[in-house]
């Protein structure tokens, strides 16, 4: 009944005659298809919540990293550690993220892109390589399998913007400098984009220099209009700096300080990763169609930390094939989904002595193999305006550690098989009107603990760390009129063996598994056409404002002897809220203005250290030069305010190092020419 209510206000205002005369004069804001849980459908009418960037929204933003532009959507939030140091959080699920991307699966341009351990390496992608999002909140395991956060489309090919040739130098704070190429040609039945970027930056703190460079190449063979083949190489050349996390009185004194032993231990990362991939989609007539995509995936990896020294060798590769079939039976629709999705990695990870940033002796060397599978199938019946869905997916994960050298003990084999996990999604809506509809689910979620939280950075192997489970009680409603658009949506979810981390005296992270945690929120997001008139000096005003609530406590939690029961979920922000305000004027310039606002955070289990709220302010101007030369300038300021907070708190950190510094206020001009 609580989550009846609100969403009964909302139909009525919505569906009344007179909103919808006033606002429904001139179509003003896109439709636009996406993914989700059925490929093709229109966003306002697919069952789930799903959140949308487009690329157009992206570049009213910096050009170093989506990070801000990421955060305008509701229930997601992309954290920087430091530079190109990612992670994100959908509703939460961060709180088992130390570094990286976990809990959320990702895929980029169809292909599978989160390893096979269950890790995401975002850093590998630039802006350019990020030019759509779309995420799928909350779990989706019917359909793709282990991630209890959601999923996560992002794609940057084809291009329906790019021109043959564009160029575009940019500079900033920090030392920061980004040139990038790129282009789409098309040529008979072939459409080919390319990119190179170069990012390189000093950073705002201390021990915080980045270097990255990335080459694309993509390309599309139609066939003809019912086949079609697609290929895809990206290279990635990255190194970034780690400055490490502070305590409180480090933060308050100079946030631009690192830990003490970062720099003299080189603590950094340097990696090199070759991301290869087909995609291949073809049409058996009107009702039939299959698309399958293979990827594969060679990184060199090099750590050095305070601690220790790590070398990684990881080779992957990945396959998604899928088969749908519609069919009308007597005016009741149905769509068939069925397929797998398999991921086999056989990597070496050796660990070495750090004697002044430099390897040593060689403590621990690992052979690690992960085969991962997943079989799902889903049916969607529609009838007048109403649909189910019901969806099932099988769920099979296997490790398997060869430490071949051992200089603390015997060698050894561990093999870890867990568990087959049978995960079902149940969905209604009812479409009210070609405006409005209104949704309901119920879904099984789960997330499998990944290879790094199984085998820890200084080499121990957590034998007892369970897959984390969930079920989640959703119910929504979208309302796409041409001038407003609206997604409102409510849930509860009940997790057991939640996945929390800690970190022991020597600022090692560790896993555990927390009991049972009970998280419940509501998430608003409202994008509206204020004004549109091109024939005067303000062309366009445009918003687009989101809301998170999320009360998520510990249900049944006991560590060390204490009962934590209760508590409020670290990690966890309660309040989060985003306001963009956009103005077109003369056809030619762009402001963007971005006001965000993010609650106190809870750091500790024990709920007796918080991080304070924070106010952010940003702005990005885009001028385009009158003329045939295609120029555009742009330029921008984020954190206006120059306020002191962290991006990225270390959760239960030893010695107090919570905080992660963010940058403080910083600019950034350049130019972009298209032919």
């Amino acid at each position: 009944m609580r989550l009846f209510l609100p969403l009964t206000i909302i139909f009525f205002i919505f569906s009344n005659p007179l909103w919808s005369q006033e606002i429904e004069n001139d179509s003003i804001l896109d439709v636009v298809t996406v993914t989700g849980f059925n490929k093709g459908e229109q966003i306002n009418k697919q069952s789930a919540p799903i959140a949308y960037l487009s690329s157009k929204e992206l570049d009213r933003f910096s050009p170093l990293n989506p990070v801000m532009a990421w955060n305008t959507l509701p229930g997601v939030n992309l954290e920087q550690r430091a530079i190109a140091s990612y992670r994100v959080s959908i509703r939460g699920s961060s709180i088992r993220s130390p570094f990286g991307v976990r809990d959320v699966k990702v895929y980029w341009n169809g292909l599978p892109f989160t390893e096979a351990n269950g890790s995401t390496a975002l850093n590998l992608l630039s802006n350019t390589q990020m030019q759509e999002l779309e995420v799928v909140k909350g779990p989706a395991g019917s359909l793709f399998g282990a991630g209890l956060g959601g999923v996560m489309q992002i794609s940057n090919f084809p291009s329906q913007q790019e021109s043959p040739l564009q160029i575009q130098l940019s500079g900033g704070s920090f030392n920061q400098l980004n040139a990038g190429i790129k282009g789409q040609v098309e040529s008979g039945k072939w459409t080919t984009f390319y990119a190179v970027d170069h990012q390189q930056n000093d950073g705002y703190r201390n021990h915080n220099e980045l270097d990255r460079q990335n080459y694309q190449l993509s390309s599309r063979y139609q066939i003809n209009e019912n086949h079609q083949l697609d290929f895809h190489v990206l290279y990635n050349d990255l190194f970034y700096e780690i400055p490490g996390g502070l305590n409180a009185e480090q933060f308050a004194e100079d946030p631009t300080q690192a830990r003490a032993g970062s720099a003299p231990q080189n603590s950094s990362i340097d990696q090199r990763t070759l991301f290869y991939g087909v995609g291949y989609t073809s049409f058996f007539g009107e009702n039939l169609s299959q698309s399958t995509h293979i990827a594969g995936t060679y990184t060199e990896f090099e750590n050095p930390f305070i601690l220790d020294y790590k070398e990684d060798q990881n080779r992957e590769i990945a396959l998604r094939h899928q088969w749908t079939y519609d069919m009308n039976l007597q005016n009741v629709d149905w769509q068939w989904d069925a397929g797998l999705e398999w991921q086999y990695a056989n990597n070496s990870a050796n660990n070495y002595g750090n004697v002044d940033g430099q390897k040593d002796t060689i403590r621990f060397a690992d052979i690690l193999k992960i085969d991962r599978k997943l079989f799902f199938l889903q049916t969607q019946v529609g009838f007048q305006k109403w649909q189910l869905t019901l969806g099932l997916s099988s769920n099979l994960l296997e490790y398997d550690v060869n430490r071949r050298v051992n200089a603390f003990a015997e060698p050894f084999e561990f093999n870890r098989d867990f568990d087959n996990e049978l995960i079902p999604r149940v969905a209604l809506k009812y479409q009210w009107s070609e405006s409005n509809m209104t949704f309901a689910s119920l879904s099984e979620g789960f997330s499998s603990p990944t290879l790094d939280e199984i085998r820890t950075n200084e080499g121990s192997i957590n034998r007892n760390l369970q897959a984390e489970k969930g079920r989640t009680y959703e119910m929504g409603h979208k309302y796409y009129g041409k001038r407003v658009q609206l997604d409102a949506t409510f849930f509860y979810s009940a997790l057991r063996e939640t996945i929390t981390t800690y970190t022991n005296e020597d600022g090692v992270v560790l896993f555990q598994n927390a009991g049972a945690t009970n998280q419940i929120g509501t998430e608003w997001g409202l994008n509206a056409n204020w004004y549109n008139n091109q024939q005067g000096f303000v062309n366009q005003i445009n918003s687009r404002t989101s809301y998170n609530f999320y009360q998520f406590i510990f249900d049944d939690y006991q560590k060390e002897g204490e009962d934590y029961s209760g508590n409020l979920i670290t990690g966890v922000p309660q309040h989060t809220f985003n306001q963009t305000l956009n103005l077109a004027m003369t056809k030619r310039l762009n402001l963007n203005l971005h006001y965000r606002f993010v609650s106190e955070t809870p750091l500790t289990d024990d709920n007796e250290i918080f991080a304070d709220p924070y106010h952010l302010l940003n702005a990005n101007i885009d001028f385009e030069v009158p003329g045939s030369l295609k120029i555009n300038f742009f330029g921008g300021m984020e954190n206006i305010f120059n306020t002191t907070y962290s991006l990225g708190n270390d959760l239960n950190a030893f010695g107090g190092r919570f905080y992660q510094p963010a940058p403080g206020r910083n600019f950034y001009l350049g130019a972009k020419w298209r032919l």
